[in-house]
């Protein structure tokens, strides 16, 4: 294709149809500097090897060929060659990059010195400064264009160790993870000649972060030769996670003063008196207890499928795909002549030497507003594309491009930001941005997908041209309310009347807004029953709401985001004969009582899991409907589990008792699908699974309601329902479309919310709600 022109292939054929049959994942995934994947054949070998070999503790009969130290050792050897560092260095196996840096930062011996780390670095490594601040050492930060400027000029004092006697350590990364920008290591060089030594009385050493670097990069420690090297091997190949490496140059390794000492790093130790005797070797000394010696054992097949291709090759075919993405993305624009992305780099993009597979961004709307990037991630959801968003762990380099004062940090804190967290606008700045990276077997497909959502859900869609923001939208509406005589006055000390009684008591006009339908979920995640006449109300929600739920075999809780065949498994209620039917295409119907018979107390397993973050407790339903669901499902070890009657005062309700959504609503977002879209008109409302549906009133009025009465109940609006990618799933047919999610973020400034959430106020026993009721809003 014409536009990407700037792509040449790297692999040849044979290789790429190796990772067709090896990572044959119907998944396009952009996210291998966070952690890059796993080969099938990596992971067959690590079974057939641990399936067929004993391995045993390490430090079980040491000195009579016990494999697995065996093993160990020989894995150990075999990365310092991979890094061609056997020679000048030692290896010590921690359980990742970030433990490295806080057993550097808890070892190191300063004596006066000086701690400098580069603004841009990984969140782990602005953690050392605090430990390192405790030993009273001076810790400095360095701006990017401060430590090109310093290293750019020349100095030619060397280091001699015989008369200084304090030690400084200054940290940078070889590649940054949120740019790809790749640091000259010509710097440890210049700062071991004395680039940084601005009195002339300390001895400096370097510190590189290579944990972003390594899995597509050639790390050559016999060329340039820092101190010390951080990584984590789950970035090279997957798998295994939780273990990483601290490589200590061995005439460096003294500087590393340790304390703490546990098993099998001493060669004895007296228990009646403080006195000890560390072992000889640096490694062993340093790695306490018992390795992770079966996660060792597996990190020599995943050297094997990393081996298989040069890693030369890797890093231009990871360099020529995101060149590719790059140069495009520079290159769009929206048919008013604004660009589609705001671009963070560092480089542009030409040099394989100082870029790697990694590109950071922003989308833009026609109108140059940014597109926040929780949206950007539910979209990319719904075209099975992994990546990242956020800051990365990196908030040096994330200030810098997105131009935030320290100042304005802080105030994006005040107003709710948080590391990890969802809040990606603030005053209409991003928070964060939008990352996509490249591994060793990532493909040209992968960016066609890319593009294709791009295509599909950021460029020049009508719904985005010169769109007000929702707070000018909702004003619009109120006013048109207002001006029909429609509006509602607030109302006041009202909280103990009736809808009935409000007509008779008070001179105020009232819509004649009701309850159109009911609907409940009795497994959560799965399909609606929806009330035919009225349904009864306890302290949890409505009877029987969210009352099941699926879990699979590792405890957790099954949704529609995870499988989206759920919508079609249907729940038919019989009150008069107990039981709850369940419907699936192609299978049998299968029934589960609603309630236990008489006094006899069940006996079922207990099951635990989680639901948004929080503790519940159910009982398994049985061997018979976990047959049933896998079958189903086409998956294994599920069960059905039921709330523990006792257990918390919602049911499996992710935020509250009760969602409440406006049919006028909806109607306006089914006017305004666009004309191509394969959105079915008919099942947008079904898709926000909403518990109380209500006619009458004006589209979006609800955002402002406080309070509402239904019939003679009261409801306490807590909040507005943010909206993920399970509302684009027809929940008749399990087909996934990128409406009406993508219209209600254009329409409402990236705020992904629609429905209001109420909570019942004071319920004492079990009551009833009517479809029909009439509705009464305090705003």
């Amino acid at each position: 294709m014409d536009q990407f022109i700037h792509y040449s292939e790297v692999y040849d054929s044979k290789t790429i149809q190796q990772f067709k049959n090896d990572f044959n994942i119907d998944e396009c995934y952009l996210d291998h500097a966070g952690a890059t994947l796993y080969s099938k054949s990596q992971v067959k070998f690590i079974y057939q090897d641990l399936s067929a070999s004993l391995y045993t503790n390490p430090h079980s009969a040491v000195g009579s060929g016990n494999q697995s130290q065996e093993i160990v050792e020989r894995t150990r050897s075999r990365i310092l060659d991979w890094f061609k560092a056997s020679e000048d260095y030692s290896l010590v196996f921690t359980s990742g990059a970030t433990a490295s840096l806080k057993c550097v930062a808890e070892t190191f011996e300063f004596n006066d010195g000086k701690f400098i780390h580069l603004q841009d670095n990984h969140t782990s490594v602005l953690g050392m400064r605090d430990v390192i601040a405790q030993k009273n050492v001076s810790v400095e930060s360095m701006t990017r264009d401060e430590a090109f400027q310093h290293f750019s000029a020349e100095k030619s004092a060397v280091r001699t160790n015989s008369d200084k006697k304090s030690n400084s350590l200054f940290v940078y990364s070889a590649q940054c993870n949120f740019s790809g920008y790749k640091y000259p290591f010509q710097w440890i060089e210049k700062v071991h000649r004395g680039a940084l030594d601005q009195d002339g009385n300390s001895n400096w050493f370097v510190l590189v972060d290579a944990a972003a670097f390594v899995g597509t990069n050639v790390l050559d420690l016999s060329v340039h030769k820092p101190d010390f090297v951080v990584l984590s091997f789950y970035k090279m190949f997957g798998y295994p996670t939780g273990l990483g490496a601290l490589i200590v140059r061995n005439s460096s390794a003294g500087m590393l003063k340790k304390i703490y000492y546990g098993g099998g790093t001493v060669n004895m130790a007296l228990s009646t008196e403080n006195f000890h005797v560390k072992k000889e070797l640096f490694h062993d000394r340093f790695e306490d207890g018992t390795v992770s010696f079966l996660s060792i054992i597996a990190l020599q097949h995943g050297l094997d499928t990393l081996s298989k291709i040069p890693m030369h090759q890797i890093s231009s075919h990871v360099f020529s795909l995101a060149r590719c993405v790059h140069h495009y993305l520079q290159s769009l624009h929206h048919a008013n002549g604004n660009p589609v992305v705001q671009l963070y780099s560092d480089s542009d993009y030409e040099n394989p030497q100082q870029q790697g597979g990694i590109i950071a961004l922003n989308f833009l709307k026609p109108n140059g507003e940014y597109v926040g990037y929780m949206e950007v991630l539910h979209m990319a959801s719904l075209f099975k594309i992994h990546l990242r968003t956020g800051c990365f762990c990196n908030p040096g380099v994330c200030q810098r491009h997105l131009k935030l004062s320290n100042q304005d940090i802080i105030t994006n804190y005040d107003a709710g930001y948080t590391c990890g967290g969802r809040k990606d606008l603030i005053d209409g700045r991003p928070t964060g941005a939008v990352r996509i990276s490249f591994g060793y077997m990532s493909t040209f497909a992968d960016v066609e997908v890319f593009i294709k959502m791009i295509h599909k859900c950021f460029i020049d869609l009508p719904v985005m041209i010169k769109v007000p923001q929702r707070i000018n939208f909702i004003n619009h509406i109120n006013n048109s309310i207002n001006s029909s005589g429609n509006g509602r006055d607030k109302i006041q000390n009202l909280e103990n009347s009736t809808a009935e009684e409000l007509k008779e008591n008070l001179e105020y006009k009232i819509n004649k807004i009701k309850l159109e339908k009911i609907f409940i979920y009795p497994i959560k995640s799965c399909g609606a029953y929806q009330v035919q006449d009225k349904w009864m109300i306890n302290n949890k929600g409505l009877k029987y709401d969210r009352e099941w739920m699926i879990i699979t075999g590792a405890g957790v809780c099954l949704t529609q985001k995870q499988e989206v065949k759920l919508c079609l498994l249907k729940p038919v209620l019989n009150l008069e004969e107990n039981y709850m039917r369940l419907e699936y295409p192609g299978m049998p119907e299968i029934e589960v009582p609603l309630e236990s018979i008489g006094d006899k107390k069940v006996d079922a397993e207990i099951c635990r899991s989680r639901v948004c973050g929080h503790r519940v407790e159910g009982i398994d339903c049985g061997g018979e409907i976990s047959e049933w669901l896998c079958r189903a499902l086409g998956r294994s070890n599920l069960k059905l589990i039921r709330q523990n009657l006792d257990d918390g005062e919602l049911s499996f309700s992710s935020q509250a008792q009760y969602l409440l959504i406006n049919a006028a609503s909806v109607q306006w977002l089914v006017d305004r699908l666009p004309g191509d879209s394969n959105c079915d008109k008919n099942t947008v409302l079904d898709r926000f699974r909403g518990n109380f549906i209500v006619n009458e009133a004006e589209a979006f009025e609800e955002i402002d309601w406080k309070q509402v009465f239904i019939g003679k109940h009261s409801f306490e609006v807590t909040g507005q329902c943010t909206r993920c990618q399970m509302v684009c799933i027809d929940q008749e047919t399990a087909i996934k479309t990128i409406e009406p999610l993508k219209l209600i973020a254009d329409k409402f400034n990236g705020k992904m919310k629609f429905g209001i959430y109420l909570k019942k106020i004071l319920v004492s026993k079990i009551e009833c709600i009517n479809i029909g009721d009439s509705i009464v809003i305090i705003s």
